[in-house]
């Protein structure tokens, strides 16, 4: 997959996408909810326009008591982010720039090669950190590199609360 293609594909929806997706996107974040524990640094990975922390602010604003960093491609989808958290930064979800996080949260944006990008996701977890990510229940995933806790229906869409044990 060609990232610059994709970022700016995303670019280009940038200013539509919260209105096309809000509600599909509330969904996953409505099954996941119970999972969302926060630590001091949370990560939406592959957050685009921060639709998780608008949700979080209507619907769970003891979300918002912690750090969150967005992480996207496309700058489009991060200059809109941006009104929504002041921690963004343009990287790869499977070449994460940070190395240490307590929750992780990759809402249908785990696109291509899945096991390494899953696998990086888990090196950035602390012990005992929980990684919820989801997938279009067509493309579910074979097999995780961190125990699985729950596998929750969400529309067209399968959410899964990982957990990482402590060694």
């Amino acid at each position: 997959m060609d990232r610059r293609l994709l970022a700016k594909a995303y670019d280009r929806s940038a200013d539509g996408y919260d209105a096309r997706f809000r509600e599909l996107q509330r969904v996953k974040f409505r099954a996941a909810a119970q999972f969302l524990r926060p630590g001091p640094l949370c990560v939406d990975a592959g957050g685009g326009t921060g639709l998780l922390l608008e949700w979080a602010r209507d619907e769970r604003p003891e979300l918002l008591n912690v750090r969150w960093l967005v992480i996207d491609l496309s700058l489009g989808m991060l200059r809109i982010a941006r009104t929504r958290t002041p921690l963004v930064v343009a990287a790869d979800l499977a070449r994460m720039p940070i190395r240490a996080a307590d929750l992780i949260c990759a809402f249908t944006s785990v696109l291509d090669d899945v096991p390494r990008a899953l696998g990086e996701l888990a090196l950035v977890l602390r012990p005992g950190g929980r990684l919820i990510v989801s997938f279009l229940a067509a493309e579910e995933p074979a097999g995780f590199p961190l125990r699985v806790e729950a596998r929750l229906p969400a529309g067209q869409d399968v959410v899964f609360a990982l957990r990482k044990d402590a060694p």
